[in-house]
C-alpha cells in the first residue's frame, strides 16, 4: 500500500513538473504578453467566461500573478469581470492549498526555496505562525494586503495547520470587495476618454481602498512588521 501511495505521489510530481515545463517553453505563460494574446485567441470561443476561469486557475497554480488577470478580465468581460477572476483565483488557491497539503514533504522545500529567493519583512516561519495563530482573519488579510504573491501565499498556508474551512472562507472575503473595485477601476480607466468622470470616480475609490487597506494594516495586530 505504502508502495502504491508513493509512486502516485511520484508520478504526480512528475506530471506537475511536466506540465509546468510545457506551460514554460510552449507557452511561455511568465510573459504578460503572451498571456494576454493566448486569452484573445480564445475570446470568441462559446462558454468563453469557463474557459477564462478554467485557463486563469491552472496559470496562478503555476505561479502566473494573479495581478495580471484583474485588468485582462475588466478588458474582456466589463465590470463583471471581477467573477470570472474571483472563480479563477479560488480555483488557483484551493488546489494549490491541497496540493500543498497532500505533498507536504515533498513541496516544503520547494516553497522555501521560492520564499528565501527574495528579501522579506516576515520569515517563512514567521508568516507560518501568524497563519497558524490568527486564521481566517490571516488569510483575509493576506488578501487585501497582498505583500506576499497571491499564489506563494496558497501554498504556504497549506503546509500550516490551518483548517480548509478558514482558509476559504477568508481568501472569499478578502478577494470579492478587491476584485470588484479593481474591476470598477479598470473599465472605467479603459473608457476615459467617453467618461472621464467615471474613470475619476473610479481612480478615487481605488485610491481610498488601498489607504484604508493601508491604515488598517498599520494599526492591525497582523502588521506585517511584527
Amino acid at each position: 500500500m505504502k508502495v502504491k501511495r508513493k509512486s502516485i505521489k511520484i508520478g504526480f510530481i512528475l506530471i506537475f513538473l511536466l506540465a509546468f515545463a510545457y506551460l514554460i517553453l510552449k507557452l511561455n505563460i511568465f510573459e504578460k504578453e503572451s498571456i494576454t494574446k493566448l486569452f484573445l485567441l480564445g475570446k470568441d470561443r462559446g462558454r468563453f467566461g469557463i474557459f477564462f476561469i478554467l485557463l486563469s486557475g491552472i496559470l496562478m497554480i503555476f505561479f502566473v500573478p494573479l495581478s495580471w488577470f484583474s485588468p485582462l478580465a475588466a478588458f474582456l468581460f466589463g465590470l463583471k469581470g471581477w467573477i470570472y477572476v474571483v472563480g479563477g483565483s479560488l480555483m488557483a488557491a484551493i488546489s494549490s492549498f491541497y496540493i500543498a497539503r497532500i505533498y507536504k514533504e515533498d513541496i516544503s522545500q520547494f516553497i522555501i526555496k521560492i520564499y528565501d529567493r527574495k528579501e522579506r519583512k516576515l520569515s517563512l516561519k514567521q508568516l507560518s505562525h501568524q497563519i497558524e495563530k490568527y486564521g481566517l482573519g490571516y488569510i483575509f488579510f493576506l488578501r487585501s494586503m497582498p505583500f506576499i504573491p497571491f499564489t506563494l501565499a496558497n501554498y504556504i498556508a497549506g503546509l500550516t495547520s490551518l483548517t480548509s474551512k478558514d482558509y476559504i472562507l477568508g481568501t472569499i472575503l478578502g478577494l470579492v470587495p478587491n476584485q470588484f473595485i479593481n474591476s470598477f477601476f479598470y473599465i472605467n480607466a479603459i473608457n476615459i476618454k467617453s467618461s472621464p468622470w467615471k474613470a475619476l470616480i473610479a481612480a478615487l475609490t481605488k485610491g481610498l481602498y488601498v489607504l484604508a487597506i493601508f491604515i488598517w494594516q498599520r494599526k492591525s495586530k497582523y502588521n506585517v512588521k511584527d
